[in-house]
């Protein structure tokens, strides 16, 4: 039957675990992958029948897996026209040369409309190299410029930026990790030659985090032919590599190991293929994440495409009520604003607040800044920014301020003195109400891990809790420590020895459940809440589960509980 002319008609918020589910994604063969494009949303197979996908506000949003617009276009998907556009996924389609249109959007930009009309980044890029293509230099006039303009006009060697314009930016780091690392290897080989190398091997990091316990739940041979593809090019190219240091258990979780071993530094641009990679901002960075196919780009380039973006600044002021942490800040914030109200935008955080969090809470901000659907979430250095980068590296660093008469698009401004616990029912992680407006909530999981939820002040919150408590019956808590640095860390400190004694299990370090690939996934209709930082239908477990988000010390208490709760006595 043909399909000509069939427009299939979603709605807001379109996510990329809706596109292509996590469990699905340990491979890239497009044949396999368009079979199960929008399953939870339309069924298997469905897609084949349709040619065009018409949406509402920010198709694509969640994680930077390029094999999203990749599954749609191998399903016979030609154009998708939205609202707008989750950043990544907007990149991730011109990059692979799938149509999308802005519905109402008129302004071009001739970057993007030369990348296209390459035939995609790739044709673009090969183009530059044999010198038939140039960038031009932006032709912005002299004006103040805020911290994200100014990092990304130093990146491109221009004196002067202006959002909405499209740059080139030089990299200063590039991560990948085991569920896409191998997928960029063979992007970069087939395109720039088997005996192609990295620009520069030094700022290229690769991590096994991601898929290394999947096993542990379901068998998936193909996770492991990813990392060993990963690793194998790691030797080959002579990079960073952060290898299993036992089977199943991670060095650390990206997010948290780059930070903890000195990557990071204030003043850099850095991109990873993961959408968390974000959570970089907190330390002055500008840090965003992207696909397959600007990765294999950045490998041979050193540089990126990018559209300077617009910037929100969110004043946190107040006294912060005990017990209180991030986690609950940046839901409350997704609560006001919506998985929507960031979009392809910065989100700049400062404030009194800001001074008295410990610093894994301002990685935990920055880390879900992209849940509102930001690019990256920015802190602008301090003091305790200079200390922790110190304590970690002795590399020389370069801040940025930005310009006092910067503009911004729009000053959001939160007296927090009276914030109360905050949880995200399912299934977005904008559906965030006050715990005191919580219906009662029975739950039988609870996980406290991942690069939002395993640091080393997130497992002091649980063990406060925990200390001489025990779990309630009939449920299972699940903690990750996020680095094996902060395992040991917690071993000092009595915190593994408090988790045991209470009953909950502690498991290796890796990315896990958080992503629907080790234990603590949610079961057939069953309900958890997680101290991660996404809660799509199928993110972390079976699609008919119920996620709720929280913060670690809301976990802890609901896991002793069993129920949602924040109340100990």
């Amino acid at each position: 039957m043909s399909h000509a002319n069939k427009v299939l008609y979603l709605g807001d918020d379109i996510n990329t675990d809706d596109i292509i589910p996590a469990n699905r994604a340990t491979t890239d063969d497009p044949d396999y992958l368009k079979q199960y494009a929008l399953e939870h949303i339309i069924g298997v197979g469905e897609l084949l029948k349709y040619n065009a996908i018409e949406a509402g506000a920010n198709f694509g949003c969640g994680s930077s897996r390029e094999i999203a617009p990749i599954a749609l276009k191998a399903a016979g998907i030609e154009k998708i026209r939205a609202q707008s556009f989750a950043e990544i996924f907007y990149r991730n389609s011109v990059n692979i040369g799938l149509s999308i249109e802005i519905l109402g959007e008129k302004k071009q930009n001739a970057v993007v409309d030369a990348i296209a009309a390459a035939g995609g980044l790739m044709s673009f890029n090969q183009m530059r190299r044999q010198g038939k293509m140039t960038i031009p230099p932006s032709l912005t006039p002299k004006r103040p410029m805020t911290l994200v303009e100014k990092l990304l006009a130093k990146a491109s060697g221009n004196p002067y930026v202006q959002p909405g314009e499209v740059v080139f930016a030089s990299v200063d780091l590039a991560l990948s990790h085991d569920a896409v690392a191998s997928p960029v290897a063979k992007t970069f080989y087939k395109h720039y030659g088997e005996e192609a190398k990295l620009w520069d091997a030094q700022r290229v990091v690769l991590v096994a985090d991601h898929f290394i316990q999947v096993n542990d739940i379901r068998p998936d041979k193909k996770a492991h032919l990813m990392y060993e593809q990963m690793v194998q090019f790691a030797k080959d190219q002579g990079c960073h590599l952060f290898d299993i240091i036992s089977p199943g258990e991670a060095a650390g979780i990206c997010h948290v190991l780059l930070p903890e071993k000195g990557f990071v530094r204030p003043g850099m641009v850095i991109v990873g293929t993961d959408s968390h990679t974000c959570t970089y901002g907190a330390l002055g960075a500008f840090s965003t994440g992207v696909g397959t196919t600007d990765m294999a780009n950045i490998y041979a380039m050193g540089d990126m495409w990018i559209r300077v973006p617009q910037t929100l600044v969110f004043e946190l002021s107040g006294t912060l009520p005990p017990q209180i942490s991030a986690k609950d800040i940046i839901l409350f914030i997704l609560g006001q604003i919506g998985c929507a109200g960031a979009t392809g935008k910065v989100m700049e955080f400062r404030g009194s607040i800001l001074a008295k969090l410990p610093f894994d809470e301002r990685l935990t901000l920055a880390n879900m800044a992209v849940e509102c659907g930001a690019i990256c979430g920015l802190i602008v250095p301090d003091e305790m920014t200079r200390n922790y980068v110190r304590s970690r590296t002795s590399q020389e660093f370069e801040e940025m301020i930005a310009d006092p008469d910067a503009e911004y698009e729009r000053l959001y401004q939160f007296d927090l003195s009276h914030l109360e616990p905050q949880v995200a029912r399912p299934s977005k992680p904008d559906r965030v109400v006050p715990i005191s407006q919580l219906e009662d909530t029975p739950i039988t999981k609870a996980f406290i891990g991942s690069c939002t939820g395993g640091k080393l002040y997130d497992l002091a919150q649980a063990a406060a809790v925990l200390k001489g408590r025990q779990l309630a019956d009939g449920v299972n808590l699940f903690i990750v420590p996020a680095s094996v640095e902060i395992r040991e860390k917690a071993k000092a400190l009595g915190y593994l020895e408090i988790f045991e004694q209470a009953g909950a299990q502690i498991l290796k370090s890796g990315c896990g459940a958080c992503i629907n690939s080790g234990l603590g996934v949610l079961a057939k209709e069953e309900t958890g809440v997680y101290a991660t930082n996404r809660n799509f239908k199928g993110r972390s477990g079976d699609p008919t589960g119920k996620n709720y988000l929280a913060s670690p010390r809301t976990v802890a208490i609901s896991a002793v509980k069993g129920k949602i709760s924040h109340n100990l006595d």
